[in-house]
């Protein structure tokens, strides 16, 4: 089994309110997780100032925490003690960490140690990268050649509908890239409002032909290694719909799998005969 521990808690009210919560997002990977057969997960809402005595107990961290209210406000972090404490869990124990979605960004302003770009193999920020929601609506996903083992037998190219496209995002040497997305002018010029006003954006002066990033495949997806061990990052997953396409059901816990252990063994759901009737997310232990 992999002990699977989720740094959770402090989000934007765009993942916190009546309709769309965090605790949803922590209760879909959960389930999706601990279906496979593969993984235990435990939930921690308010990971600030968790020391090393409780993080060495797991084999990989899930980070859904963004450390601020608004999407305006300054963010804060886990603290000096448990920043060492993960550093060190990944690098020099070889373990894992999964960053989830908006959980990425981390402005340098907001006091994260540079050193979590480093592990992460990327920075996003919307004032250093130009990190940014596309238009919201249907976006066409396309995953990555060469083919990694969390990636094997996915379709080359996917949909998702109503995610939070996130773009704009720096990618440093060495990191491979899992998913991207082709990000196009003309989605932005279609747009009824964009940007939306309660999500920052740097749009430079010659407008938004000039964002970071614009016309070419973005990356939603990747992984790196940092020291003895591993970290996957993933984008999108901002709604249910996300966590019932079948391409996410097979990448997300192969991608958990390969932070925590540095191997693929999951090859997805099988939902041929008698085992079509099950439930989503489709595994029933049979990973």
């Amino acid at each position: 089994m992999i002990d699977v521990l989720i740094l959770s808690g402090h989000m934007t009210i765009e993942h916190d309110n009546a309709h769309r919560s965090f605790r949803l997002h922590n209760q879909w990977i959960t389930t999706l997780l601990e279906d496979t057969g593969r993984f235990t997960v435990r939930v921690v809402e308010d990971p600030r100032g968790l020391p090393a005595s409780v993080i060495d107990r797991y084999d990989v961290l899930i980070v859904i925490f963004e450390g601020r209210d608004g999407y305006h406000d300054m963010a804060t972090g886990f603290g000096a003690e448990t920043d060492a404490a993960i550093l060190r869990f990944v690098h020099d124990e070889g373990k894992g960490i999964v960053w989830f979605h908006g959980s990425a960004a981390q402005e340098d302003r907001w006091g994260y140690p540079e050193e979590y770009n480093v592990m992460r193999g990327a920075k996003l920020s919307a004032w250093e990268t130009g990190l940014r929601p596309r238009p919201w609506g249907e976006a066409q996903l396309h995953t990555a050649e060469p083919r990694h083992p969390i990636t094997e037998g996915i379709n080359a190219t996917w949909t998702v509908t109503g995610d939070d496209i996130l773009v704009g995002v720096q990618m440093y040497d060495g990191a491979q890239v899992l998913l991207t997305t082709f990000d196009d002018l003309e989605a932005y010029e279609k747009a009824p409002v964009w940007p939306m006003s309660h999500y920052p954006v740097d749009i430079p002066e010659g407008g938004i032909a000039e964002l970071p990033g614009i016309n070419t495949e973005q990356p939603l997806a990747w992984i790196n290694e940092y020291g003895d061990g591993r970290s996957f990052t993933i984008t999108i997953g901002h709604d249910i719909d996300t966590f019932r396409r079948i391409e996410f059901i097979r990448m997300f816990p192969r991608g958990v799998e390969w932070a925590a252990t540095g191997e693929v063994t999951l090859t997805g759901p099988d939902r041929r005969g008698d085992r079509r009737i099950n439930p989503w997310p489709y595994y029933n232990g049979e990973g």
